[in-house]
């Protein structure tokens, strides 16, 4: 039983759920979620503070859809929080270290990929006309990506735009509707 979550976490595992119900994804596939962890406090020694370069770096939570789609929507964010957990330093030195010899990119097969730009300061940015209504993408750059955006005066509320299938989001919508 959970004990507590960041809002992250827990948006991360209810659409990461709701999608591979929505996909209807085969009980035996495997399904993966990749998010990025930011890693500047987790190197020892940490970054410098004002570091200015690139800290962060790629985990995954991997699942049966099966499991998945059976179990309450608390085992998806706990999945999400064991990826977390295992973001060190030791790990993120070896993922650098094999990045740099084979130059690999993750699958995307039964993937969704969920970025939050919820700490980005957009709504404070003033232009010279008053502070901004709304600030996100155009467009989303694959179908595999979510991105999580604040929302509202208060920044408390989150927009989540993500690629589906036109025949997949009625059921996505009506899982989300919590």
């Amino acid at each position: 039983m959970l004990t507590k979550c960041s809002t992250f976490e827990a948006l991360a595992g209810l659409v990461w759920r709701a999608r591979t119900m929505a996909l209807r994804m085969r009980p035996d596939q495997r399904t993966k979620l990749l998010f990025a962890v930011d890693g500047r406090r987790r190197f020892i020694p940490s970054l410098p503070k004002g570091f200015f370069g690139n800290g962060i770096l790629l985990t995954a939570a991997l699942s049966d859809a099966g499991t998945l789609m059976d179990n309450e929507f608390q085992h998806a964010v706990k999945l999400v929080q064991d990826a977390i957990s295992k973001v060190t330093d030791k790990y993120m030195r070896s993922a650098i270290d094999y990045f740099e010899v084979t130059r690999a990119r993750p699958s995307l097969s039964a993937t969704v990929i969920i970025t939050t730009w919820s700490r980005l300061s957009f709504h404070a940015m003033d232009f010279g006309w008053g502070e901004a209504v709304y600030c996100g993408p155009v467009g989303l750059p694959e179908r595999e990506v979510a991105l999580f955006l604040p929302h509202g005066k208060d920044r408390k509320s989150m927009i989540v735009h993500l690629g589906l299938p036109a025949s997949s989001m009625k059921t996505f919508e009506k899982l989300m509707d919590v």
